[in-house]
Parts: structure tokens; C-alpha cells; sequence
């Protein structure tokens, strides 16, 4: 779902979950993470259509397994505590008003949560992860991050200091029967693992290209990468960056027309929130399936959200 994507985050993702990286220079400079100029491509059928055809791939060659899984034995028990305080939904950042918004995938409904009050001087914010504990992280536009304590909206600098980039992030448990889970983040080309007790970067693998990221409960690390032809989610390897498995996204909006950006999994399903340029333009919310079906399921919510998160104890595939 700290210090401060799709193309964004969900993503630059949040990300998954996040708000798009750089967008092309044809078009006005975007807020949140920044992608490369991506070459124009050839128009794509309206967002709000599903594709004639499924989208889901043939797995990649040869992937290797998702390695990162412990013995369920050595799994210890999660606290007492485990998931209180936070909502099972979607948290969304909007940057016109610094606020948190929750969105119920089940409703459409966006609800107003509260306002961040994290940084006078780091800008914008930009993407988001939301923890088990109660806690989310937000990256903010000078790639600071903050922690804020969902239940307080209390908001406190964390020691993060890097030179990655701006990124998108999201969280996923080790594997589908853990509440254990770590946060991982993308730039341009990079996954990596962050550790919110050190702050300290672990390098994990090279991506295919820009991407914003989401994780679930069931051991999944997803990706959204927009600048394909057609865009694309992928899953992904946790432990080497390795593409596992993808689904096509024909229909996903042309990246030239994209301001922000934001991604994340529920249910089993994939959300995903897009402002495109244009006066009076706010963000769409978009629905994909594993079957590669893909809608437009809410337009115009009044928000420009540039984050989107949610704790890996959210439901996950029915």
C-alpha cells in the first residue's frame, strides 16, 4: 500500500501499490513516481471494454519457483494484535487534499478516512503501503517516507535514506500460510526488499521494465507494467525479480495520456486507479480479473489519487 506509480501506487502503484514514474515528454510533467518516454503506441480499445479474448498468458520459460517460503513449522503465531486497527479495504491517497480515502471494491463506495499532516517541504505525496500493524508508509514526492498510524492519522519521519529513486511498494506474506509479510519496492527497473526496522535496502533482481507493485496474503508479489505493448500484470518472483506468470491488459489507457496512477489487489481481483490529462479529468477506478478481463467500474471519483494500498489482511481469492 514512511518518506515518499500506473506509470503511475499501482504503480508511481502503491502500488500497487502505487502513482506512474515519468510520463512521456509530450505530455505535461505528472506527480509521483516517474517512468521513461515510452514509444507512442497504437490507440487501444476503450478502458471501459472488456477484451474480446482472455489476456492471460503462457507462463514465462522455465520460471523458478517463488523460493522465499519457510517451513510452515517455523512460523511462529502472530501477535495478539495482528490486524487491529486497520481496514481490510483499499486505503487511496489524494493529493489535492493530502488525505486518505477508503475504497470498498464491493461497493464502489469511496469513504474519507483523514488528512495526512506528514511533511511541510517534501512535496506531494507520491504512493503508499499499508502494514498488518496498523500502520501505512508513504513516499512523498523528495522520496522522504513517513509513517502514519491509521487509527490517529499521527504521522512520523522514518530513517529511510537512499539513493533508489522514486519507487512504488507494496507488501506480500513469505507464503500463503503466513501472516508474516515484507515490504517491497520498485523503481525503473529494480525489486528490492525494504526493512522498516533498519531501513536498509536488500537488491533482489532486475524487472522487464517500469513497474508499480501490490501483495496479497497468499505469498503473491504482483506487478503492472504499463509501458507494454499491451500493458501487463505480473507475477512476480519474490526472491529474484523472475517474471512467474503474466495477464495482458488491452485496453489499459495509452501511457501519453496518463497523469496518475495507483495499484492494488483485493479479493482476488486487481484495482487499479488512473487520472488521464484534461480539464476537469479525476481519477477512474478500473477492475482486472486473472481471466484478463478489464473495465472501468467507477468514473470520476472527484480525486486525484496518486497512492493505493492495502494490508495483506485483506480477503484474497475466493
Amino acid at each position: 500500500m514512511p518518506k515518499n506509480y500506473v506509470l503511475i501506487c499501482i504503480l508511481l502503484i502503491g502500488c500497487g501499490e502505487e502513482a506512474l514514474y515519468g510520463i512521456p515528454d509530450a505530455a505535461p510533467e505528472p506527480q509521483g513516481q516517474e517512468i521513461p518516454n515510452p514509444e507512442p503506441e497504437p490507440e487501444s480499445p476503450q478502458a471501459s471494454e472488456p477484451p474480446d479474448q482472455p489476456g492471460f498468458d503462457e507462463p514465462e520459460p522455465e520460471p523458478e519457483e517463488d523460493t522465499e517460503t519457510p517451513a510452515e513449522e517455523d512460523t511462529p503465531p502472530p501477535p495478539p494484535d495482528d490486524c487491529e486497527g486497520i481496514s481490510d479495504l483499499i486505503y487511496v491517497i489524494d493529493k489535492q487534499e493530502e488525505s486518505l480515502y477508503i475504497f470498498d471494491p464491493e461497493t464502489g463506495s469511496m469513504n474519507f478516512h483523514g488528512n495526512l499532516d506528514c511533511a511541510i517541504f517534501a512535496g506531494t505525496p507520491a504512493s503508499m503501503s499499508v502494514a498488518r500493524n496498523g500502520y501505512a508508509y508513504v513516499r512523498y514526492a523528495d522520496n522522504t517516507v513517513y509513517q502514519v498510524h491509521l487509527e490517529t492519522m499521527s504521522c512520523t519521519e522514518t530513517a529511510y535514506e537512499s539513493d533508489f529513486g522514486a519507487f512504488g511498494m507494496g507488501y506480500a506474506t513469505a507464503h500463503a500460510t503466513t501472516w508474516q509479510d515484507s515490504l517491497y519496492i520498485a523503481n525503473a527497473n529494480t525489486l528490492a526488499k525494504l526493512n522498516t526496522e533498519t531501513w536498509n535496502l536488500d537488491t533482489l533482481g532486475t524487472l522487464p521494465s517500469q513497474s508499480e507493485l501490490t501483495g496479497n496474503g497468499d505469498g503473491e508479489l504482483w506487478a503492472i507494467l504499463p509501458l507494454e505493448t499491451p500493458a501487463r500484470l505480473a507475477h512476480i518472483n519474490k526472491s529474484n525479480a523472475q517474471v512467474l506468470s503474466s495477464i495482458q491488459l488491452p485496453g489499459f489507457p495509452d501511457p501519453y495520456s496518463i497523469d496518475t496512477f495507483a495499484f492494488a489487489t483485493w479479493g482476488g481481483e486487481f484495482w487499479l486507479f488512473v487520472r488521464s490529462y484534461g480539464m476537469g479529468n479525476s481519477t477512474d477506478v478500473y477492475r482486472a480479473r486473472t481471466d484478463g478481463s478489464f473495465e472501468m467500474v467507477v468514473h470520476r471519483t472527484g480525486l486525484n489519487i496518486v497512492g493505493a494500498g492495502v494490508s495483506t489482511c485483506a480477503p484474497g481469492q475466493e
